[in-house]
């Protein structure tokens, strides 16, 4: 663009283009448009690139230039050398702009406050998850409790009758394959669909496939394990002869 410019030169990126019904990006440079109430030449045409978060599409861009627009620019600055350039910065700008407020931020800074909301929604829905997974060990293994006092004397016969190890621990594992199949069924749709609208606010999102429920299973058979594991592993091992003689 050229250095004299007052803002009758744009830039257009690729979206824009063809909202004008150019086909090719040679065709419109030096064409005039009028753009927002503002009359100029296009001399450039840019490839799309994402100036908003990724809930929104990309949108027609124009990049116009201005001497009595100037309030920021864009610096790339050398990592390991941050604090001398940014020092450096701030001592051109306050001999050149004495009078006006020298502010800095950082372009990652920047695109992280377009999720600011989504990282909180993250944050919150891990701690919602830590104190379900909580509240449902402790359930479960108060119900493997519960079982295996009910199944006292019915697992001290089994075990006098020559049952395995492995038969008694099925005994209590199948008890809960089913409580944990029904509440899979009744929470994986729910689950879908919640995620579903959640992706609707992106303007580009990923697909929710079956890895994600698969993920979900172990997780959740894992979780199982540790809390009934431990005591029905511990009411398989129990005298037999005590539990019969105390029924």
């Amino acid at each position: 663009m050229h250095p004299s410019d007052t803002g009758r030169e744009f830039l257009l990126n690729e979206t824009a283009l063809r909202k004008l019904d150019e086909p090719a990006a040679a065709d419109a440079i030096g064409r005039p448009v009028r753009i927002n109430g503002r009359q100029g030449t296009v001399v450039g045409v840019v490839r799309d690139f994402h100036h908003r978060s990724f809930h929104d599409a990309i949108t027609p861009l124009c990049i116009v230039t201005g001497i009595n627009w100037y309030g920021r620019c864009a610096i790339r600055i050398n990592a390991a050398r941050l604090k001398p350039a940014l020092a450096s910065i701030e001592s051109t700008w306050n001999s050149i702009f004495p009078d006006h407020l020298y502010k800095y931020d950082f372009l990652d800074d920047r695109i992280a406050r377009f999720y600011k909301a989504d990282h909180m929604l993250l944050k919150l829905v891990q701690a919602f998850a830590v104190i379900a997974i909580i509240i449902g060990c402790l359930g479960l293994y108060g119900l493997v409790s519960f079982i295996a006092e009910q199944k006292n004397k019915e697992v001290g016969i089994r075990k006098v009758l020559g049952a395995s190890l492995r038969s008694i621990l099925w005994l209590f594992g199948r008890e809960f394959a089913g409580l944990l199949l029904i509440a899979f069924v009744l929470a994986a749709p729910l689950a879908w669909r919640a995620m579903s609208n959640w992706l609707e606010g992106f303007a580009y999102r990923v697909e929710i496939g079956a890895g994600v429920f698969a993920l979900s299973v172990l997780i959740m058979l894992l979780v199982a394990l540790v809390s009934v594991g431990y005591k029905s592993v511990k009411a398989a091992l129990m005298d037999p002869v005590g539990s019969l003689r105390a029924e």
